[in-house]
């Protein structure tokens, strides 16, 4: 009787987990003694020129959604500020925040953006979205958000972490999280969907690789 009762309870406990801690989907280290050795980072914000929104197009107009941009970053913004949260989470010495080279990319979405089918957002996606910045630094660590997919069907997003070089653009570590839509209509929706996708990343997947 104990054993099945001790079976359930792990069953119920790995039937929640998925509620909890979204699956990591990819997690590709390159170089992780050149991020562990930085004692100096420049976060770049979020960048949404690679978001693409997974819903059947009859249902959802282009301006019907896009409407909900700024308030889906402004919500994410002000649930993880980056002095406050995310500086003090990655555990670097020095910061240096330059949102404005790349957040100011919300304008860049796609005409396109609403799609019917799941969009593959790759590697080298990515790195050409680096490769495009127009940076004020030239050397050091950057550290950069990519929402790529807002999913209506799955209810979640999905979003890349990535650490690079400044100078060469290169990719040192990348990881794809997702995190689920939750909150108190629309406007809330895909902003906490954000948020768990860095929470995700943070404590699934930072802190068991990066100890600062």
């Amino acid at each position: 009787m104990k054993k099945c009762l001790l079976l359930l309870g792990i069953l119920l406990i790995a039937g929640k987990m998925p509620a909890q801690y979204n699956e990591v989907l990819r997690n590709k280290i390159i170089d992780l003694k050149t991020i562990v050795d930085a004692k100096t980072l420049t976060y770049y914000g979020l960048d949404f020129s690679l978001l693409k929104y997974v819903r059947p197009k009859a249902s959802s107009s282009d301006d019907e959604l896009r409407k909900y941009l700024g308030a889906w970053f402004e919500f994410y913004q002000k649930e993880i500020p980056p002095r406050n949260y995310l500086f003090r989470w990655l555990g670097f010495k020095h910061y240096n925040f330059d949102s404005n080279s790349v957040q100011s990319r919300i304008d860049s979405v796609a005409k396109d953006w609403v799609v019917i089918t799941t969009p593959e957002v790759e590697m080298e996606d990515i790195a050409l979205a680096i490769g495009s910045f127009n940076l004020k630094a030239d050397s050091g660590l950057g550290f950069v958000i990519h929402p790529v997919e807002f999913n209506h069907i799955e209810e979640n997003a999905k979003c890349y972490f990535t650490f690079f070089d400044i100078a060469t653009r290169k990719i040192l570590w990348i990881t794809e999280t997702t995190g689920n839509i939750n909150g108190n209509g629309t406007s809330q929706w895909y902003g906490l969907a954000m948020v768990e996708c860095t929470r995700n990343y943070i404590d699934q997947v930072y802190k068991k690789n990066i100890k600062k």
